[in-house]
C-alpha cells in the first residue's frame, strides 16, 4: 500500500452517500451569488439540498467537513476539492452511460497514404486518426464537451486546450494537478499507435499526478505568442498547428546544439516565412527570431 492510501480512503469514503454529494453541488452552484450575498448558513444549505431530518442532515455535512466543506462564521464554503468533484459530476466523467460518436470524416489527410483522417468519440475519450497509419489525436475528453458542439468543434476545442496546456507544461506546472512538471527530451520511442513517428519527441510529464505522454519536440512552441502570430498571418490557428499540412511536426526542423543556453533550435517555416526559435535543457523558449 502506498503511504497516505489509507487516510485517502477514509476522505473518499465521505462521497460515497447520495446526500453529501448534492451538499456539494448545492455549495458549487451558491459560488456566484456567494460573492454578493455570502455562503450559506445551516438552514439554508439543508433547504436547498432537500432534507428535513436536521440530525440526518447534520450527520452528513459533518462527514464533509475540513476535507471538502468549511464553517466560517456560521456559514459554509466549499474547498478546492469539492468544487473540483462538482465540475467533474457536472462534466459526465463519472456518468455510467458515456456519450458514444460514430467515426466521422474530418478535414484533415494522413501524411502517409493521404487517406481522410476520422475522428470518433467513445468511453470518454477523443480520437482523430487513420484506420492504417494510427491516431493524430487521442485525449481523454468528458461526454459534456459534446454537449450543443459538432464533433468538428470538439476537436477543434481540445486541440486549443492542449496549447493552452502545453504552454504551462513549459513552464513548469502540470495543466492537471498544478504540481511541478516537466519537457524533456530526446524520446527514444513512441507507440506504433501515433500516426506522427518520424520526428523527434520529448516527453511530457508531471512530477505529482498521472500525466505522462510523448510529445513531438516542436510543439512545445505550442502557444507562445510570436508562433500565434505567425500562424495568424497565415490565417491558421492552434488546432492547424497540432494537425494537418501545418502541423508543427511536419513544418519545423529540429536541431540538438547540447549548448548549456540554447539546447535545441526550432526552425519553423510556414510558405516564406520563418520563425527560430531557441530552446534550453527544460524546454523553456528562451529567445526567437523572425525571418
Amino acid at each position: 500500500m502506498v503511504e497516505g492510501d489509507s487516510s485517502r480512503g477514509e476522505i473518499y469514503r465521505a462521497l460515497t452517500d447520495e446526500t453529501r454529494i448534492q451538499i456539494l453541488l448545492v455549495l458549487a452552484d451558491q459560488y456566484d451569488e456567494a460573492w454578493s450575498s455570502g455562503w450559506l448558513t445551516f438552514s439554508e444549505l439543508r433547504e436547498r439540498v432537500g432534507v428535513e431530518d436536521t440530525s440526518r442532515f447534520s450527520y452528513h455535512l459533518n462527514e464533509l467537513q475540513d476535507e471538502f466543506v468549511v464553517k466560517i462564521e456560521g456559514r459554509y464554503r466549499p474547498r478546492v476539492a469539492a468544487l473540483e468533484i462538482a465540475s467533474a459530476i457536472r462534466a459526465g466523467t463519472y456518468d455510467e452511460e458515456s456519450v458514444a460518436v460514430d467515426r466521422q470524416q474530418t478535414d484533415y489527410d494522413c501524411p502517409h497514404c493521404e487517406q481522410t483522417l476520422v475522428a470518433s468519440y467513445r468511453d470518454h475519450s477523443l480520437h482523430v486518426g487513420c484506420p492504417d497509419h494510427g491516431a493524430a489525436v487521442a485525449f481523454p475528453t468528458p461526454p459534456r464537451a459534446l454537449s450543443g458542439r459538432t464533433l468538428s468543434e470538439v476537436i477543434d476545442l481540445s486541440l486549443r486546450k492542449h496549447a493552452s496546456d502545453v504552454r504551462l507544461l513549459r513552464d513548469g506546472v502540470c495543466p492537471r494537478c498544478w504540481g511541478s512538471a516537466t519537457i524533456s527530451f530526446p524520446r527514444e520511442s513512441v507507440p506504433e499507435s501515433y500516426l506522427v513517428d518520424d520526428v523527434a519527441y520529448g516527453t511530457a510529464k508531471c512530477d505529482d499526478c498521472w500525466l505522462s505522454y510523448p510529445i513531438p519536440i516542436a510543439r512545445v512552441a505550442l502557444g507562445h505568442p510570436a508562433l500565434e502570430t505567425l500562424y495568424a498571418e497565415h490565417e491558421l490557428g492552434p488546432a492547424d498547428a497540432q494537425i494537418g499540412p501545418h502541423d508543427l511536426a511536419r513544418v519545423s526542423d529540429v536541431d540538438y546544439l547540447n549548448g548549456t543556453t540554447t539546447a535545441v533550435r526550432l526552425t519553423i517555416r510556414i510558405d516564406d516565412d520563418t520563425l527560430i526559435l531557441n530552446l534550453n535543457e527544460s524546454c523553456s523558449i528562451r529567445n526567437y527570431q523572425r525571418k
